[in-house]
């Protein structure tokens, strides 16, 4: 009898191992697949990144919503930024800060170590002249540094929509 429950349980563990490799092969599968469609939307400069923190050069991290985004459509940037820092020179009114649609002016990429990408995007509107860079890792996660003329440098962090 002791000898049958201690092939049962063998068995068990053979078994639970094997549908564990299984498991860990599909998620290598899939993040190679997501890792994949990354770098498609990059090439395609077609890709939008939903912001969940903001990192400004003065004072702490803030979380935000993912309703803020940075996109990219072909040579055009979609920057819908909350921003949170010094300003030396804005428009009467206010100005729009970091929320509008501009033609690029330089778009350049190329891949750093370990699959991550960087990407940095020079435009100038009537505000100020700005310098996106962008670094995306595989798996979708992303910073994006502003930096403009007219303003403190701020920084975000968040995920790449990958479709």
């Amino acid at each position: 009898m002791r000898k049958y429950v201690l092939t049962f349980l063998g068995m068990c563990m053979v078994l639970g191992l094997l549908s564990g490799c299984a498991t860990s092969a599909k998620r290598a599968a899939e993040a190679a697949e997501h890792a994949q469609k990354v770098m498609t939307a990059l090439a395609d400069r077609h890709y939008k990144i939903n912001i969940s923190h903001m990192h400004p050069l003065r004072g702490g991290s803030r979380s935000v919503s993912y309703s803020f985004s940075v996109e990219v459509k072909g040579d055009t940037l979609v920057s819908y930024l909350p921003y949170y820092g010094r300003v030396y020179w804005v428009p009467y009114g206010g100005g729009k800060g970091l929320n509008f649609t501009e033609t690029i002016s330089t778009y350049e990429e190329w891949e750093k170590k370990n699959g991550l990408r960087h990407v940095e995007i020079g435009l100038k509107n009537e505000e100020d002249t700005y310098l996106y860079t962008i670094e995306v890792f595989g798996n979708g996660s992303a910073t994006i540094d502003v930096m403009a003329r007219q303003r403190d440098q701020i920084s975000y962090s968040g995920e790449m929509e990958v479709k």
